[in-house]
């Protein structure tokens, strides 16, 4: 009986050494999506280099939709009047995921309401409609004042900053408004700040829109090298002296023209005009 019994287990299977079956298909789903994610990375990356936009931008499972309340604000901004209806649905589910993304901060008594955070989302959402990663990686925060503040980072009297350290926005919105008001004069503290968040998140975030942005910008940096189109750009007055004050601060007040006066700019500097365009990937001026 005992023999039998040893008989018997010496026909049983034994287990096989190393990892489970199923655990060895999860690893292997895992290591082929790896590969998969950086081999279509790297594709994109050499697809943006020769075509300046990325593989695709708009792509929403489920989009999300605005409470009712908000809906009446979207009609307020110039780009959502101009989009068809899809392109409306992804601007209304962008807006959503920035207010849910996004922290309000009102200082010195200002009370932070539906017009305010509606009007600096779409705001931001239009500036970065034409990416694929729209919310912005260093702003985490907006903080909005009455007025003019004193800046603690900056030692003075400011209307508007960007701080990455804090992944803050800081604006005044009486000058948030102003920029609003006068919509042809290339000065708009908004675009303004939000073009400075956009710039260094293309020099920290390791995404496809802000490898677009940064190369471009490298490009048009070569493009402005001729002392002949400088001279030119500061006889025509298109842009006011604060941009000649460094590379940031051109860039930005050089996006304020162009989404303020896009065919002015166009008239003038077609090339510079496509480059900020590239740099965007925002082709919604093109008729």
């Amino acid at each position: 009986m005992i023999f039998n019994f040893l008989y018997t287990l010496s026909f049983q299977e034994k287990p096989e050494p190393g990892i489970p079956k199923f655990l060895g298909i999860i690893l292997t789903v895992g290591i082929v999506s790896i590969c998969l994610y950086y081999v279509s990375r790297y594709l994109e990356t050499v697809y943006a280099k020769f075509y300046k936009k990325p593989f695709f931008v708009h792509f929403y499972l489920v989009p999300k939709k605005l409470p009712t309340h908000l809906l009446p604000f979207l009609n307020t901004n110039a780009l959502y009047n101009q989009l068809d209806k899809r392109r409306k649905r992804y601007f209304e589910h962008r807006v959503v995921q920035f207010l849910e993304s996004t922290k309000f901060v009102g200082r010195e008594g200002l009370i932070i309401d539906d017009d305010k955070r509606m009007q600096i989302t779409m705001m931001v959402i239009q500036l970065t409609f034409g990416m694929r990663n729209y919310l912005l990686e260093y702003v985490e925060t907006i903080i909005l004042y009455p007025s003019s503040y004193y800046s603690i980072l900056n030692k003075t009297e400011n209307n508007g900053e960007f701080n990455p350290r804090s992944k803050a926005l800081v604006l005044s919105w009486e000058h948030f408004n102003m920029g609003n008001l006068h919509q042809e004069d290339g000065v708009n503290l908004g675009i303004h700040e939000i073009t400075h968040a956009i710039h260094y998140c293309s020099l920290k975030s390791n995404n496809i829109s802000s490898e677009i942005f940064h190369n471009t910008f490298l490009e048009l940096e070569k493009h402005l090298s001729s002392v002949e189109l400088r001279n030119k750009i500061i006889e025509s007055k298109i842009l006011r002296e604060y941009a000649f004050t460094d590379k940031f601060e051109f860039i930005a007040v050089l996006v304020e023209v162009f989404m303020e006066s896009p065919d002015k700019l166009k008239e003038q500097f077609p090339d510079i005009y496509a480059y900020v365009g590239r740099m965007l990937n925002f082709k919604y001026f093109e008729r």
